[in-house]
């Protein structure tokens, strides 16, 4: 066996561990090189680093202002923050004990409403932090505001350190310092090691540089559309007017312009000079910048990543604005999930830990509860009326509910349904008694003849078509019941042709 063993190898290292090719395994090297491979080779580097870092182009007060401010922003926001904490979340623990403490905890510090700020802030500024009260028990939580929010520091490998925070007398500290485990820090996007996270309407929110100019936010760009459009419509309803009287003297003109400050609409006059009077309008109103308006319209529904057409649309813009909606819906479920991550593993972890709870045999679960709604499309609520499996009155709710369609005609439309009912129903009636006026027929034939070989199978056939035919009738099957009745017909004029 010598002649296969390594070189070097001996009886002492028997029972230690070898590497695939054979030799020992140096532990103290191997945990060295553990060691070292936890930090990264690449590291942080900004024009900032050494003083902190800022958020890019816009503050967090500017993007709270703008979302104050503007009615498209604001409507993304709601709807954003609505469908992630509008459904329940669930806190789930393994033991009874663990529960209790966990649910009690949530109660005390009123936490699903401080939960339901935390978001909102998050969207608007694409950052949030919670504070712990206290370090070592954390009895309650505090979100804070991230308007006081300057700046952040963080070591070369991306750690945080503080906080730069805005106190009242315009003074900074460094919130956090020597306490960062204090603060849970919640962002609505990460990636490339950025220092914050990006307000979902973040790219309306900062200027660009196009050439050698910078331009205005969309949002304020926005704001002076919205001005101008509504100077154009008030310029139109009350232009500028020049009331003229040639060779008029000075104090007539004075004594003219004091009558007419104090006329009212239709109020009468009666004068010697007739005044020329002439008014200045704009050319072409705003129709002709409607174009230009609809752009910055989807422009506003790409930068807050929400169809706003589903609030405010007609039923077919509204329509595919809902079709978009399922995209939406999967970025909430995104945002869901990274907020129950940072939650479990950042709060409810430590709370267990403090009260003496092992998490990992706790097996903590942080969800949302999820809605399973079917949405039909309009071909399968027409074939759900056509089989029969809905009504034709359902269908035509779901279409005045789901597509916003006017039907104004279902007393006429149930008074058909009624009237072809009635008709029906007499038709049957009627077949129902020439059912019976055959069966009578059958039964008398089955009587006066002799039923033996040939009659015997004519016999049998006109039991089971009148079976059929009952089967039928019952089932409302009209056209059915009639080829039977036909197929009846003739049996019993065979019969009757035997003798």
């Amino acid at each position: 066996m010598s002649d296969v063993l390594p070189k070097g190898w001996d009886e002492r290292f028997a029972n230690e561990p070898l590497d695939p090719i054979g030799n020992k395994i140096n532990h103290k090297v191997e945990e060295r090189r553990i060691e070292e491979a936890k930090a990264p080779l690449a590291k942080i580097v900004t024009a900032s680093y050494s003083h902190g870092e800022a958020p890019i182009d816009v503050t967090f007060q500017h993007l709270i202002t703008y979302h104050g401010r503007t009615p498209q922003i604001q409507i993304a926001v709601s709807a954003y923050s609505e469908l992630i904490t509008g459904t329940d979340m669930t806190i789930k623990c393994k033991t009874e004990p663990a529960q209790k403490v966990i649910d009690d905890w949530v109660r005390k510090t009123d936490f699903y409403r401080k939960f339901e700020s935390l978001v909102t802030t998050c969207l608007i500024t694409g950052n949030a932090i919670l504070e712990k009260l206290d370090e070592n028990m954390i009895d309650d939580i505090e979100e804070v505001d991230m308007s006081t929010i300057i700046k952040k520091k963080r070591d070369e490998f991306g750690e945080l350190q503080w906080y730069e925070h805005r106190t009242n007398n315009g003074q900074t500290t460094k919130l956090g310092e020597g306490k960062i485990g204090k603060f849970i820090e919640f962002n609505l996007t990460n990636y490339s090691k950025q220092p914050w996270g990006r307000s979902i309407f973040y790219s309306l929110a900062i200027p660009r540089v196009v050439g050698n100019r910078t331009t205005a936010p969309l949002v304020e760009i926005m704001w002076g559309i919205e001005d101008a459009m509504s100077a154009i419509l008030l310029n139109n309803a009350y232009p500028i007017t020049t009331i003229t009287y040639p060779g008029a003297s000075d104090d007539y003109l004075k004594k003219e312009a004091t009558r007419w400050g104090i006329y009212k609409p239709g109020d009468k006059r009666v004068q010697k000079i007739k005044p020329d009077i002439e008014f200045f309008e704009a050319e072409g109103g705003s129709g002709r910048y409607q174009f230009l308006v609809e752009h910055i319209e989807k422009t506003f529904e790409l930068g807050t990543q929400f169809p706003h057409d589903i609030m405010t649309g007609d039923f077919t813009s509204r329509a595919s604005s809902e079709t978009t909606e399922t995209i939406v819906m999967k970025k909430v479920r995104g945002y869901q999930h990274y907020l129950c991550n940072k939650l479990k593993t950042e709060l409810f972890d430590n709370i267990l830990i403090q009260n003496g709870f092992e998490p990992d045999d706790e097996e903590l679960e942080c969800t949302f509860t999820t809605q399973n709604i079917i949405e039909l499309t309009p071909d399968q609520v027409k074939d759900r009326v056509s089989v029969g499996q809905w009504t034709k009155n359902e269908g035509r709710e779901w279409d005045r509910t789901n597509l916003g369609v006017e039907l104004p005609d279902d007393d006429v439309i149930q008074q058909d349904e009624q009237d072809q009912k009635d008709m029906d129903n007499k038709a049957m009636d009627n077949k129902a008694k020439d059912v019976k006026k055959l069966e009578s027929q059958v039964e008398k034939l089955i009587i006066t003849h002799n039923m033996e070989k040939e009659h015997v199978k004519l016999k049998e056939r006109m039991q089971d078509k009148l079976s059929l035919i009952s089967r039928a009738m019952k089932e409302d099957k009209e056209t059915l019941a009639n080829t039977r009745i036909r197929a009846l017909e003739k049996i019993i004029e065979k019969v009757e042709a035997l003798g």
